[in-house]
């Protein structure tokens, strides 16, 4: 099996309680490995960003970009390609509803994150479980239990 293409994970914003930046960068880069895998989707190297920010500005990104005036856990910003390389793109999750997501399912901040960190990668390679017909939710589903994230 040939090498796989290298992901560049860069994470900014506040640090994440129990989860350090070069496990997100790990976590992030298996889950772009998996859905690749499981998609059949072709595989390149490319750069992911990934912003931890409060509520505050996420309600402020989200009225902006999709035009809803309350927070949410996740928004994802495709990339674009060019010659200097491809972007996968730009990840931002509210920690502060990351936090109460975790403690109305009665698990860690950590597994909360890496749920919202894969449905961000999957966003970013396109799909949208607003739109399609399940594809998305099955391939989380699929990779959750390829990432033993259940």
């Amino acid at each position: 099996m040939p090498p796989l293409p290298p992901v560049v994970v860069d994470v900014s914003g506040p640090a994440v309680p129990r989860l350090p930046r070069r496990e997100i960068a790990k976590f992030v880069t298996q889950s772009v490995n998996a859905v690749t895998s499981r998609a059949g989707l072709p595989s390149a190297a490319m750069n992911v960003s990934v912003v931890f920010v409060n509520d505050r500005d996420m309600k402020r990104l989200n009225a902006r970009y999709r035009g809803e005036r309350k927070t949410t856990d996740v928004l994802t910003f495709e990339g674009e390609n060019s010659p200097e390389g491809a972007s996968l793109g730009e990840i931002v999750i509210s920690l502060d509803q990351a936090r109460r997501q975790a403690r109305a399912e009665r698990h860690s901040l950590a597994t909360e994150l890496r749920y919202l960190l894969l449905h961000g990668v999957i966003h970013a390679f396109g799909l949208d479980h607003e739109t399609d017909g399940g594809e998305m939710d099955a391939l989380e589903m699929r990779v959750r239990s390829r990432l033993d994230l259940e």
